[in-house]
């Protein structure tokens, strides 16, 4: 627990319990586990925001690595296409100079 051992502890209690007084420490103790608790929850719902930012930047990478590929294999299929037709009128031509 954040690097402390038995004896360090026993130090805090035994100085939390002369500032505070026997009577007073059950309250400041209560006290100190709420605002624990409430610190814990902010730090969970933060990390949960985080974490689903993340994921949302993760899809929207994703998506956009699959556009790119997208459009690569149709920038691809057009240059196909337009050489293909390039071909094919070219025989055309060849074959009608040849008759």
């Amino acid at each position: 627990m954040f690097g402390l051992g038995w004896d360090h502890l026993v130090v805090i209690f035994v100085v939390a319990l002369v500032v505070f007084g026997p009577g007073e420490l059950p309250s400041v103790m209560r006290s100190l586990g709420a605002t624990m608790k409430a610190v814990n929850r902010y730090v969970g719902d933060f990390r949960r925001q985080f974490d689903d930012a993340m994921r949302e930047a993760e899809k929207e990478l994703d998506l956009e690595e699959t556009r790119s590929k997208l459009q690569d294999a149709a920038s691809s299929m057009a240059q196909d296409v337009s050489g293909t037709a390039v071909t094919g009128e070219r025989g055309q031509d060849a074959r009608t100079a040849a008759s």
